[in-house]
């Protein structure tokens, strides 16, 4: 989800843009450390929509995923203002099978080959494009050699506000608004790759961020988990591990939606217990890979989360020039961005009635993506 040049010859890329780039992944969640209670709501299509700031720090990405039993997709368009000029804009691309492993695409444009229109869902970044059709939104991508096309069959009804809206940061009028648009809806389309071309029928989510203030400024580490049960009931987890510039240190969030989009359950995760842990060997971060959230002060409100097989693993700065790998540096020790399959089990014995209704089931599955900034 970050982009850079890509192509035989690497051109100059605005510092800026790629810092804007690193930013993608970085803050699909948040909660105000100064909150003690979270309550998520239904998030509204103008909201997800086109929607610029002024400020130097303002970026805002639409990260589209797609699977099936072969392949997972994440496929990003970004617009920011980091850099000289504004509204930057680029589009990056992550795929990944068992048989080739990750591959990471990326391109990145000028304000003048971006159409957009505040309030509108539409955009066009060159030959990149999110469109509305019949059954629901449909992005194309082209990056060289590589095509993609997919038609998601979904309406805006089943988007949920993860942040509750505009969060305040530490700086005066500053902000992060984190959205989860759909997910686990059908989804089909094509991917011309290596001169082939490969029909997609699976499911597929959209997750969307706007803000203008840099992330890295206050957070370490950042993390999603989407999930579904058997009954078609979604789950969302995830947040950011603070730096010693944020008082709040751990922010994460829970919230639970039915088949239908309907708000189910949200929670804050007041603390946390690392069962098991082990050092990645691609990023040599020390990750868990067996945790529990506490949803509750009482105990009696438990989400047990257990990482599985890696599905994709990056390494922005092996995607740098020399240069770009100096700059990048200057604000990231080790930037990475993981993938996994893993399992959840919510366990409420004495639920708060605060929380609102549970789902028909308790154990989930589905994809968890750590965006990892500094040690």
């Amino acid at each position: 989800m970050f982009f850079l040049s890509t192509g035989s010859s690497i051109r100059y890329v605005k510092t800026g843009v790629i810092l804007s780039a690193l930013m993608i992944a970085l803050c699909f969640l948040s909660l105000s450390a100064e909150s003690e209670s979270f309550r998520a709501r239904k998030a509204t299509k103008n909201e997800i929509s086109f929607r610029p700031y002024p400020q130097e720090g303002y970026f805002q990405a639409w990260n589209y995923s797609f699977t099936d039993d072969r392949i997972f997709i994440f496929a990003t368009f970004l617009v920011s203002n980091l850099g000289p000029g504004t509204r930057n804009s680029g589009v990056s691309l992550v795929l990944y099978d068992k048989e080739n492993g990750t591959r990471f695409l990326t391109q990145e444009f000028s304000r003048n080959e971006l159409k957009a229109e505040p309030g509108a869902s539409e955009l066009e970044i060159a030959n990149n494009s999110v469109q509305k059709s019949q059954e629901g939104p449909e992005i194309r991508m082209e990056i060289g050699e590589t095509k993609l096309f997919l038609s998601f069959k979904t309406g805006w009804d089943k988007a949920v506000s993860l942040s509750g809206g505009k969060i305040a940061l530490p700086e005066k009028d500053r902000f992060v608004q984190a959205d989860i648009a759909f997910s686990f809806v059908p989804a089909w389309g094509y991917l011309i790759s290596n001169g082939q071309k490969i029909p997609l029928d699976g499911r597929g989510g959209m997750e969307h961020l706007l803000t203008n203030y840099e992330v890295y400024k206050y957070s370490r580490r950042w993390e999603l988990f989407r999930t579904q049960n058997l009954s078609g009931d979604r789950l969302y987890t995830g947040g950011f591990i603070g730096n010693e510039t944020f008082p709040g240190q751990e922010i994460r969030t829970v919230s639970s939606t039915d088949a239908n989009g309907r708000l189910l359950f949200s929670a804050k995760v007041h603390k946390s217990e690392i069962l098991e842990s082990e050092k990645d060997s691609f990023s040599n971060y020390e990750l868990p890979t067996k945790e529990i959230l506490y949803l509750d002060e009482q105990g009696g409100c438990t989400l047990s989360i257990r990482r599985k097989a890696g599905i994709g693993k990056i390494n922005v700065l092996s995607n740098l020039s020399s240069v770009l790998r100096f700059f990048v540096r200057l604000f990231f020790a080790k930037p990475y961005q993981l993938y996994f399959l893993a399992e959840a089990e919510l366990n409420c014995d004495s639920p708060s009635k605060n929380f609102g209704q549970l789902p028909k089931e308790n154990r989930f599955a589905g994809i968890f993506s750590y965006y990892l900034i500094n040690p």
